[in-house]
């Protein structure tokens, strides 16, 4: 410091610096730092320096590679802050850089390029121009414009002025497009192989810069760059990013919209992230909205039937809504003055830090409502103004936009900034007053935001009439009809009787016509219900908040007894969180019978069956909870369940209770099972239960952990209680995947279900119901399920999960010299392990991976299984086997983007410990087939 070394404390990422003597306002000094910075493990810390392989080059991007001094400002004096990941806070000042590298780099940086005739001549710069590679093929290797020389070095010399960081990018195959408006260069730096899709990268980015500085302020500095580097990050001058066009515009509106207030506003985005983060996502969607129109702008699919069943996407959902509306329905959107780094702790968007993104443009799109927009859009320039270069926090953001519109808003940011309130609004009821063609619209208030209220009512002649309730003392610009205020909140005041005069009667009340009101419950917003129905064509697309969504499909499905089934098939949710539901009914036709299956009773098949579910949010009662139920006459079954689960904030850990009514009227009932034998008819099989389900990870691997506890409840017909504990772990050992399950059950009886019976080779009959493909026999044939005294072909996953036993009754003779059968019990213990290879030796073609996966694996179980179900603990023999599987997976069905996969597993169980006596070898070639992983 002023050439004397000093005295320095290291703190994790903050240095402090014992200064000779006190550095007072107005006076300068300076330091001379010798450090190293580098690129490591290829930049694997995040927001660092970035170093990748591109088409066999190297790619740098230096960004955030030197000691930056602190921030001395009015909040904080020094702000001492570590960096945990997120953006820095910097000083603003004056950056004279050179950079060295070999001579073939094509090289930006922030600031002003002040030796261009020596590094990038004109003749050198037209060589790279983008628009020479407009034809060249997607990801087609680069062509060499300059030679790479060893013996060569270019030093590029950078200048840049008020700005408070400096960063660089540089790429062999980097190609130059640009474009200019009101004298700012707007630059984009394309890897050759991308070049086709990112002729428009330059162009559109000058819109995005005229849109911004006509409507928040003007860019303060001479060029933009947006540059193809793999990434979604800003800096003063230089943004990185990734993808093509059409597809990447909203990213590049992203990061440039950063260089209003991360940039120039230079807000402490280590300390509140939202003020950057937020603001940007609100002019992201703004500019969209302004350039490309209200839809996205996206790259049409080659299918023509996804051309013709994808919606058009809404800017405003895409960008800002959606995301926000995801958590706010959940009552779970997080609270928006929050330290940067204290959301739960956790990295990038989790923890609900991506609140500061979409709760924040949701916030800004309500002010937007509340002001008006001419009022708005004043209000936020001159707040860009009054604080570009000078550090605002919170409250200056606050403080600005009221003084300058001169309106009470604490009310608004006080709810929006520092609660997890919500918006819930609805039109309660229309009826007749006195008077002529006089209405009273009751409408009430159930969340706790309030917010002034924009109606419009529709009459029946068509006419439409616009009607505005403060909720304060503040009455925005509108031509619509001001009508008495509307002040209360929460229990105060929670309904409004608002009298109107519509001519001829009403036809309809709409709250909000703009749909900017963030209601999370638009089912009560009008008068008339906004559901619809459409075709359920299994194309994703967004959910509407705005609406019910109801869909149906023919559905033809088959089993062994009824032959083809004809049916109908219905779902709907509200924003998948509300009024869920599924139903399928069918007509049994008989036709194409499996002879074998229904040769007994052919024409006893039921003719008609049906399955309903329904699932809905009681957020009000009980947070992230729901209630469930379910119906169905199906395969022989009548069965229902009835229940209610709950989730922790991080959707790890579901609690859940549910009762469960099972019966099959009579013998023939039976004819449609896999296991006829294994279930008895005429009895009720009724259960209460009890269970957790927690998720978690770990370093390399995650795991699955379920206490599930069952007793017989409201029947005479059973007398079981079970406590179950099943734990599944996921491990990734290098080109290994090393999958385990452990399994423990403990239970008492007095009279057994079989279909509930714990069993020694997977799931009972009970479980087998859970999946389409196995709760009736006919999608394999019958002969290779069964038991009996040699193993079987037949595998579902669950019970002891002893695959190498499937099929077979496993006897044994106990201490008695009694011959027992081991095949199924009430209590026991296994362990499953599978090594899976296809890491390592991958099977499927390249060009086919994107449709199917083949997993390769070696498998081991072992177990024991209680085979005295009404007395004390008596364990057969330990049993296992070991072998080696493979499994199929379909993983896209074409343009049916919703369709589940489908696994098809055949494994090998080449060795068991205890053999059939018709099998004696140990090892011997055995086979099994099954839907679904073992576990």
């Amino acid at each position: 410091v002023n050439n004397q070394e000093v005295v320095t404390e290291l703190d994790n990422t903050v240095l402090k610096v014992f200064l000779p003597q006190p550095l007072k306002s107005g006076e300068s000094i300076k330091f001379n730092i010798d450090f190293k910075t580098y690129f490591d493990r290829g930049g694997s810390v995040r927001r660092r320096m970035k170093l990748f392989n591109g088409y066999g080059y190297k790619h740098y991007d230096g960004v955030l590679w030197y000691p930056r001094i602190s921030v001395y400002d009015n909040k904080f004096g020094w702000t001492t802050d570590q960096h945990l990941g997120r953006e820095f806070y910097g000083n603003f000042g004056t950056f004279d850089v050179e950079l060295t590298l070999a001579n073939n780099f094509v090289l930006d940086a922030t600031g002003n390029l002040i030796n261009r005739e020596e590094v990038l001549p004109e003749e050198l710069r037209q060589k790279l121009d983008i628009r020479n590679f407009k034809d060249k093929p997607l990801y087609e290797a680069p062509s060499v414009v300059i030679p790479y020389d060893s013996t060569i070095r270019k030093t590029w010399k950078f200048h840049a002025e008020n700005v408070h960081d400096f960063a660089w990018t540089a790429d062999p195959t980097y190609r130059i497009g640009e474009v200019e408006w009101n004298g700012v260069k707007v630059i984009s730096l394309a890897q050759e192989p991308h070049a086709s899709r990112w002729q428009y990268a330059a162009e559109f980015t000058s819109k995005i810069i005229k849109v911004y500085s006509e409507d928040i302020g003007m860019y303060g500095y001479p060029k933009m760059i947006v540059a193809d580097a793999r990434d979604g990050m800003e800096y003063p001058m230089l943004t990185l990013n990734g993808g093509f066009d059409p597809d990447h515009r909203s990213l590049l509106a992203h990061e440039v919209a950063h260089n209003w207030f991360y940039g120039m506003v230079a807000n402490n985005e280590t300390y509140r992230a939202f003020m950057d983060e937020g603001f940007t996502q609100f002019l992201n969607s703004h500019s969209l909205r302004k350039i490309d129109g209200d839809t996205m702008v996206r790259r049409e699919p080659k299918s023509a039937y996804l051309k013709k069943f994808m919606e058009p996407q809404k800017t405003i959902d895409r960008t800002v809504y959606y995301g926000y509306m995801q958590d706010a329905v959940t009552g779970d959107d997080g609270y928006l003055n929050t330290h940067s780094d204290k959301f739960g702790g956790a990295l990038r968007h989790g923890g609900g830090y991506r609140h500061v993104y979409y709760k924040t443009g949701v916030m800004l799109y309500n002010l937007q409502y509340v002001l008006g927009d001419e009022l708005f859009w004043a209000a936020m320039q001159h707040y860009f103004q009054q604080w570009k270069f000078c550090h605002p926090y919170p409250e200056d953001f606050r403080n600005s936009i009221i003084q300058f519109t001169g309106v009470d808003l604490n009310w608004f940011f006080d709810q929006w900034l520092e609660t997890m309130k919500q918006i819930d609004y609805g039109v309660k009821s229309v009826k007749k007053a006195q008077g002529d063609d006089n209405y009273t619209i009751t409408f009430n208030r159930k969340g706790r935001m309030e917010m002034p209220i924009d109606f419009t009512v529709i009459g029946k002649s068509d006419t439409t009439y616009n009607f505005h309730i403060p909720n304060n003392w503040f009455e925005k610009e509108t031509d619509a009809t001001i009508l008495p205020r509307w002040i209360g909140w929460d229990k105060l005041r929670p309904e409004y009787e608002a009298v109107v005069n519509i001519p001829g009667g009403i036809k309809n009340v709409i709250i909000d016509p703009t749909e900017r009101l963030a209601d999370i419950n638009m089912l009560d917003n009008s008068r008339k219900k906004p559901i619809s129905l459409s075709f359920d064509h299994r194309v994703f697309n967004m959910r509407d908040w705005r609406k019910y969504e109801a869909f149906w499909r023919p559905d033809i499905w088959y089993n062994g007894y009824d032959g083809i089934k004809a049916g109908l098939h219905s779902n709907g949710s509200f924003f998948n969180h509300k009024h869920i539901y599924e139903f399928t009914g069918w007509y049994n036709t008989g036709l194409l019978q499996n002879q074998e299956i229904a040769s007994f009773a052919p024409d006893d098949y039921e003719r008609f069956s049906f399955r309903l579910s329904y699932k809905t949010s009681i957020r009000r009662v009980m947070k992230n909870s729901f209630v469930f139920g379910s119906a169905a006459a199906l395969d022989g079954l009548r069965a229902g369940t009835l229940g209610v689960e709950r989730w922790n904030e991080k959707e790890t850990t579901r609690l859940y209770g549910f009762f469960r009514m099972m019966y099959r009227p009579d013998t023939t009932s039976l004819n449609y099972l896999v296991f006829p034998e294994e279930w008895q008819h005429g009895k009720f099989n009724n259960t209460i239960n009890f269970g957790i389900d927690h998720q978690y990870q770990y370093q390399k691997g995650t795991g699955n952990l379920n206490l599930h506890m069952r007793s017989s409840a409201f029947t005479n017909d059973y007398n079981f209680s079970t406590i179950a504990l099943t734990s599944v772990n996921k491990n990734r050992i290098g080109k290994f995947d090393f999958n385990t399950r452990i399994f423990a059950q403990y239970g008492v009886a007095t009279a057994l279900p079989d279909e509930s019976a714990l069993y020694l080779y997977g799931a009972n009959p009970e479980e087998l119901m859970d999946n389409k493909y196995t709760r009736a026999a006919g999608f394999f044939p019958p002969e290779w399920a069964g038991f009996g005294n040699t193993t079987g072909h037949f595998h579902h996953g669950g019970g002891l999960n002893l695959r190498g036993y499937s099929g077979y009754l496993a006897p044994f003779t106990d201490a008695d010299d009694n011959v027992r059968l081991g095949y199924k019990g009430l209590s026991g213990a296994a362990i499953n392990a599978e090594l899976g290879f296809d890491r390592l030796i991958t099977l499927m073609p390249r060009k086919l991976r994107n449709t199917f996966k083949v997993n390769t694996y070696l498998f081991a179980d072992a177990g024991i299984m209680d085979f005295d179900i009404t007395g004390p603990l008596a364990f057969a023999p330990l049993r296992a086997d070991a072998g080696i599987g493979t499994a199929l997976t379909i993983k896209k069905w074409g343009p049916l983007q919703m369709v589940k996969p489908l696994t098809i597993r055949f494994d090998m169980p080449l060795w068991l410990n205890r053999t059939p006596a018709t099998d004696p070898e140990y090892f011997q070639f055995r086979w099994i087939f099954g839907i679904n992983r073992a576990f």
